[in-house]
């Protein structure tokens, strides 16, 4: 009896620290798609740019959990010009700039000072679909910079996304979890070609 006991209290305490999604939808194409499973928990430190984070919709009202990636975080600044995302860390030009160049990021000098042009394709796959016609919502953004503890979000493919772009940096009230793990299932060739690319 003990022995159950144990099991169940284990269980109950790995159902509320972790929790298992499986994607549906293209907005994270291709680094995550279709039926791949992320893992994901409530217990963090920190959130960080680059971060995947499970979060509320907040014009959903059906309040679903949508993953999108951590592009900005409270006090850094940015726009997007040209379906392009452009981050000035911490609204720090000598920062970005230091930084940009240290890893050899594509650099962007403003009146504002500097931004790094979409820092996050380098590592993550960003991916656009010239192809496509999108909402003037996804093509540009303004000067803006992130509240505090807010934190502005994006799909990895920006032209099929519903994201910041459409409903703002979001509150850390409405990030449920940080993923924490990936399993992708192995496809083949023609798998991948057969993603849809478009909701």
């Amino acid at each position: 009896m003990k022995k159950y006991l144990f099991l169940l209290v284990l269980l109950g305490a790995l159902f509320i620290a972790f929790r298992i999604y499986k994607i549906d939808g293209t907005s994270m194409n291709y680094g995550l798609v279709d039926g791949d499973i992320v893992i994901s928990t409530h217990f963090y430190d920190r959130i960080e740019r680059g971060d995947l984070l499970v979060i509320r919709h907040p014009l959903d009202p059906k309040q679903r959990l949508y993953i999108k990636r951590c592009a900005a975080l409270p006090g850094d600044r940015y726009f997007e010009q040209g379906r392009m995302f452009y981050l000035q860390i911490e609204g720090n030009s000598k920062k970005t700039e230091r930084l940009g160049r240290q890893y050899g990021l594509t650099l962007v000098k403003r009146p504002e000072g500097y931004f790094i042009k979409e820092p996050y394709a380098k590592y993550y796959g960003v991916v656009h679909d010239w192809g496509l016609r999108v909402p003037r919502v996804l093509t540009s953004l303004p000067l803006s910079t992130v509240a505090p503890q807010h934190y502005l979000v994006l799909g990895d493919f920006r032209d099929n996304s519903a994201d910041s772009r459409f409903f703002g940096a979001v509150p850390k009230k409405w990030v449920m979890s940080k993923v924490i793990a990936i399993v992708k299932r192995p496809r083949s060739w023609r798998e991948l070609l057969e993603i849809k690319e478009a909701d």
